[in-house]
């Protein structure tokens, strides 16, 4: 992502709201999402507002936990600036460009999933908040102990007409 900054200065106002987060691996991806959607104005997607609710993240499916992976890695963190000084009160903060008009320019606009999303908001993060909220949650949901086990299907072996020795092998097919 390319930023263009002019020689005018841009007004650009500090909008960020204290929020409580669930400890939980789902509703932390589910505010990471809620971040990009402030920052890109997706919100009002219904059907992506269901996967931002990280208030009411014990409503989602396992496969709509699936789906949610699905969205945060193409929602990448390149929608946010890594940039400590801006964070001054929390790890992650708001500002609204108030002036655009080609002094400072993120990007007017992203498209996602075939629609056109204005960028009017940025948000700035410590790395700390990226690790928090995206990273290991992630991490976490993916991770063998989350996923559901197969079951093994059993094969027989056909009948065999010579002896079995000791260096036969068994292949187990999941």
């Amino acid at each position: 992502m390319a930023v263009v900054i002019g020689r005018k200065q841009v007004g650009v106002e500090r909008t960020t709201v204290r929020v409580t987060v669930p400890n939980n691996p789902t509703a932390r991806l589910m505010y990471y999402l809620e971040c990009v959607c402030h920052v890109i104005s997706c919100g009002q997607d219904e059907d992506i507002r269901r996967f931002s609710d990280y208030a009411n993240w014990e409503r989602l499916s396992d496969k709509e936990k699936k789906f949610l992976l699905m969205i945060c890695y193409i929602f990448s963190p390149d929608v946010f600036f890594h940039n400590e000084e801006l964070c001054v009160e929390f790890s992650n903060e708001f500002y609204m460009i108030n002036q655009i008009h080609h002094r400072f320019l993120a990007a007017k606009s992203i498209i996602i999933g075939g629609r056109t999303h204005q960028v009017n908001k940025i948000m700035a993060y410590q790395m700390s908040w990226m690790r928090k909220n995206c990273l290991e949650p992630m991490q976490q949901l993916t991770a063998p102990s989350q996923r559901q086990p197969q079951p093994r299907r059993q094969i027989t072996a056909p009948h065999r007409s010579h002896p079995v020795t000791n260096s036969d092998c068994c292949c187990i097919i999941q």
